[in-house]
């Protein structure tokens, strides 16, 4: 029998038994995996909160506003992540991770999640700090006015579609992902569902804090005013290694 397919750990060493395969991808997903959308990127976190909230920090503002774990309204698994936006002040609520530095690389930040009549923004925001600057990264899908912008060096909104429209829903049946370079300090691109926007030359806002190196990760919602939306957020992942 001569050797055939490549072991399951790399890409080299023909196999005599048994067939290695380039991509697990497949595979993993069939195990029950969340890395199930754009499986572009090297994970470095997920979660599909089977395991609680573990590694997430979570923060309202507002009246009613609160970040809660529930079951009967996930996009896999039995749990998703409830965000519900207060009804004044900020309206805001959000799940956040943190992560120690790494060499700089293209990173990813990639969620599930609803949308409901009074959400008002879902925001996917990544930022780092390198010891001397800090950076903030952030798009948003805008429900209220059917648009999409991101926040763009000096700290200011730019557009990117103006016209976009996602439907809305109980369980979280819409993805959104950012990729970030973190080397070049721009932004890469947004993906929400079927749209993908090439964002390369644009400059992530930068302002001079000295922190010491460190990631944080952030998916938001803000609500409409003298409301409290609730969205379930779900398959929350973390890349590096992401290609341009």
């Amino acid at each position: 029998m001569s050797p055939h397919g490549l072991p399951d750990w790399g890409l080299t060493g023909p196999k005599h038994v048994t067939y290695g395969l380039d991509d697990l991808g497949e595979h993993a997903v069939r195990m029950g995996s969340p890395h199930l959308w754009d499986r572009r990127g090297d994970v470095i976190y997920s979660s599909d909160f089977r395991d609680g909230l573990a590694m997430f920090h979570t923060g309202a503002w507002g009246l009613g506003a609160q970040v809660d774990l529930v079951t009967g309204f996930s996009r896999q698994g039995a749990y998703s992540v409830r965000l519900r936006a207060g009804s004044n002040g900020q309206q805001r609520a959000y799940l956040q991770l943190a992560f120690p530095f790494q060499d700089p690389s293209n990173v990813g930040l990639e969620f599930s999640f609803s949308v409901e009549p009074n959400t008002e923004k879902v925001r996917a925001q990544i930022e780092w700090w390198d010891g001397a600057t800090s950076y903030m990264a952030w798009c948003r899908y805008m429900h209220v006015v059917k648009d999409i912008d991101c926040w763009v060096h000096p700290g200011v909104g730019h557009i990117i579609d103006p016209n976009v429209s996602r439907h809305e829903c109980v369980r979280p049946e819409h993805t959104m992902k950012l990729v970030v370079d973190m080397a070049a300090n721009e932004y890469v691109r947004f993906m929400i569902d079927d749209l993908s926007y090439n964002l390369g030359g644009l400059e992530a806002r930068r302002a001079g804090a000295i922190f010491p190196p460190y990631w944080v990760f952030t998916v938001q919602q803000e609500g409409v005013a003298l409301t409290n939306p609730d969205i379930y957020v779900d398959n929350v992942i973390v890349t590096q290694n992401e290609p341009s």
